[in-house]
Parts: structure tokens; sequence; C-alpha cells
């Protein structure tokens, strides 16, 4: 969202808001990045298969589908995005308590799914907050988004460093004390007033298939992730790698994609978001097909800078694409609708990567490679369906 000019905020003032906004942004991503790496190795401590990991990973996907939605709607009825930010982040806490103590994989199957329904739907009611905030110019969310990145790759490091030492066990408590930390940022956070109702800026049927396509497209290049996020970790360490290492890896491509958010407002006002995720898409095709033919680590580390494409401007392409269509009193919604849409074809994905790893191994990029080239082409065609008139979006 390019920032629109402030009315009415002193610089400290603003200095300060932006200061709690990039601190919820990296404490709420501290989590995430032990999470993606590490969490299946977790779940391999605790005993479950390549299939069971699948699952396990689609699980908390499952009940964002259910959740995501109606808190979205929920948080637009109640005018009051701040609150239910503080409300998820201590039901995530509690989920998250109740994860380290599980042991039988149904019932860490039955923890996950609870546990998602706080955690997962902030993730856009986050973006909706700080998107409502970029209107007015009182943020910059690329700025603000970039916090979260670099909190997800200082969590890679350490969390790497951290779990070689206490092995895979310790994983779940790291991610809980992050969460705790995420409720002290939250609760830092000012209350944001009431959303004038406005007319939907989106009219048409055309305009309407064309969101539509969008945020499927951008849905569909984050699923060509599912392989990568279910068994690259797994597949590295038995290869031989260490934690260290492994955490490098992961590092290096969020590191990638902090600089692409750090400029992300540019990129956005040049390309616009369609073009952002069909750039995505395709360098999702070229880092997939690599990583079929399982190379070394020598290049594995410049494939990984690729995740700048893959999922930062595919993620900026599809808030900016959600916030340019959606009056800002559905803010909440229209973000957790496309999340919702994005968790059902994640989901998908998750649940097929457990039988293609098992059958192809890393050859199961190739199918990555397909569901991304998928995602780009659906984003020529939601472009093609943008209308171009004056205030229309295009």
């Amino acid at each position: 969202m390019a920032p629109r000019p402030a009315a009415g905020n002193g610089a400290p003032e603003l200095f300060s808001l932006r200061l709690r906004l990039g601190g919820a942004y990296a404490t709420f991503y501290l989590a995430l990045g032990i999470q993606m790496p590490y969490l299946p190795l977790w779940f391999q401590h605790q005993g479950l298969g390549p299939e069971a990991i699948g699952v396990a990973l689609a699980v908390p996907m499952v009940m964002r589908l259910v959740a995501t939605p109606v808190l979205g709607v929920l948080s637009d009825r109640l005018g009051r995005p701040k609150a239910m930010l503080v409300a998820l982040a201590l039901a995530t806490v509690l989920g998250m308590a109740a994860l380290a103590a599980s042991r039988d994989p149904l019932l860490i199957f039955i923890v996950l799914g609870l546990m998602a329904m706080g955690w997962f739907p902030s993730f856009s009611l986050l973006d909706s907050y700080a998107a409502r905030l970029a209107r007015t110019g009182r943020a910059d969310y690329g700025k603000a988004r970039q916090w979260g990145s670099a909190s997800f790759l200082v969590a890679n490091l350490v969390g790497g460093a951290v779990a070689s030492v206490l092995g895979a066990g310790s994983v779940v408590m790291l991610m809980l004390g992050c969460h705790l930390t995420y409720v002290a940022a939250a609760l830092s956070l000012p209350e944001l007033p009431r959303a004038e109702v406005r007319p939907h800026p989106v009219f048409g049927r055309r305009a309407r298939l064309g969101l539509f396509a969008g945020i499927v497209a951008s849905a569909l290049v984050q699923a060509s992730h599912a392989q990568l996020y279910a068994f690259a970790s797994v597949h590295w360490q038995a290869d031989g790698l260490s934690l260290t290492t492994i955490g490098a890896l992961w590092a290096v491509g969020v590191a990638a994609e902090m600089v692409l958010f750090r400029f992300g407002t540019r990129f956005v006002m040049r390309f616009g978001p369609h073009a952002l995720i069909a750039m995505g898409g395709l360098a999702a095709m070229v880092r997939f097909a690599a990583m079929a033919t399982d190379p070394p680590l020598v290049v594995l580390f410049p494939l990984q800078l690729l995740h700048a494409f893959t999922f930062g401007a595919t993620y900026l392409g599809m808030v900016e694409l959600v916030a340019r269509s959606v009056s800002e009193h559905r803010a909440g919604t229209g973000q957790t609708a496309a999340a919702w849409i994005n968790s059902l074809v994640m989901a998908a994905a998750n649940v097929a990567s457990g039988p293609l790893w098992n059958a192809f191994g890393p050859l199961a990029f190739l199918a990555s490679c397909g569901i991304a080239l998928a995602g780009a082409g659906a984003a020529v065609v939601a472009a093609r369906l943008q209308p171009h008139s004056s205030g229309s979006g295009g």
C-alpha cells in the first residue's frame, strides 16, 4: 500500500506508532521462523512419519478455513481490530502450551487444529490492521512487514543453533516463548477507530472475477512451496547438513525477502499486484525445477535467494490487490477471505506432499513447478479481467 500523507500526526507520534507496528510484526514472525524449518523435525521426533507430517501440516490449514473468515467478519463487526489481535494472541499461547505437552499423534492433530484457530487468522488480521494505517499515511506496509522477515531470519539462525544443542524436542517450547513476546507487542498497539462505511471499490461481475482470479493465482504460487516447507529441512538433514546450516539456508531466503519488502511500495507502484504475483510464479518454477535435481549446498544458497519473489513478491501482490479492491470498513473481511482461499489451496498441497515425497523424493518438486505455472497463468488472466477505468483500481 502506497502511503498517503498523514494529517494531524506529529513526527514523534508517527515514529512511535511505526516502531510499535514494526515490533508487532517482528515478534509475530519469530514463532514462524522456528515453525517453518524446524516443526517438521519436532513431528519426526514425536514419531510421525512422512504422511503423518503432511497431515500435521495440513490440519492447521484446514482449521484456518473454518476460523479465518468468521474472525475477519467478526473483527470488522466489532470495529476493534487491536482487541481482536490481542485475544487471538492469548489463545495461541494457550494452544502452544498444550501442544508442548502432547505426545499421541491424534492429540497432536487436535491441538494443532485448535491452536491454528487463534494463530493463523492473525496473519491476515495484522495485515489488515497495517493496511488501514497505510491508507492514512501513518505507516508503510512493506517497511513494517520487513521487520517480520528480519525476525524470521533471526529465528531461523538462532533456532537452528539452539535446537542443535537442546534437540528437536525443544522446538515447540521455543515457539511458545516467541508467542509470549507477541502478546506484549500486540498490547502496545493503539486501537483503531471504527471505519466509515463506504461503497465497495470493485463493481461488476468481471471485476469481481478478476479479484478472485488474482487471489487464486497468489494461493497457487504459495501452495507450490508445500514440498519445500514440509520436507526440505528433513531431506537436508538426511543429506548430512547440520541444523545450523539448514537455518542459514532458510535465513538467506528471508534476507532476500526483506530487501523486497523494504522497497515493496516502489515495486507495487511500478509493476502492480498482478505482475508481482506472476513474477513469483515464474521464479517458483525456476526454483523448484532446480530443487528437483537435488542440488548440492553451493547451489542451494543462490536458489534460496529466489524466495524474495516466490514468496515475498507474491504475498505483497496479494495484500495490495485486496487493499485496492475492498472498502476500509471491510478490510479484515477482505484479507481473511483471501487467506481462506490461500489456506484451502495450501491444505490440499500439504496433504498431497507426503505421498508425493514418499513416491518420488526430491522429484516431487516437479509438481511444485506445475502449481507455480498455474499460478503465474492465473495472474495473467486476472490482470486481463481487471478494470482500467479511473477509480476502479486499474
